[in-house]
């Protein structure tokens, strides 16, 4: 099961360094392609679990001016 994150980055925002930063504190890991950071689940995790991993992503991601697309993959 995995989580991927697609960002969408703008000149006013936080630097991507800064991002990447946050998003490995996190557990995500930077992927190429469609999606920049991919989350790899040990289990198949509940939509519970999904979403407070989300809701964690989303509470550190604030003021940092940073869009971003959310697909998960049972």
């Amino acid at each position: 099961m995995r989580t991927y994150v697609r960002m969408i980055f703008s000149s006013e925002g936080a630097d991507p360094q800064a991002v990447l930063k946050v998003m490995r504190e996190i557990g995500f890991e930077e992927s190429m392609g469609m999606h920049d950071f991919v989350y790899k689940w040990k289990e198949k995790a509940s939509l519970d679990e999904v979403i407070r991993l989300t809701t964690e992503m989303h509470q550190k991601m604030k003021g940092l001016k940073v869009s971003y697309e959310i697909t998960t993959i049972a």
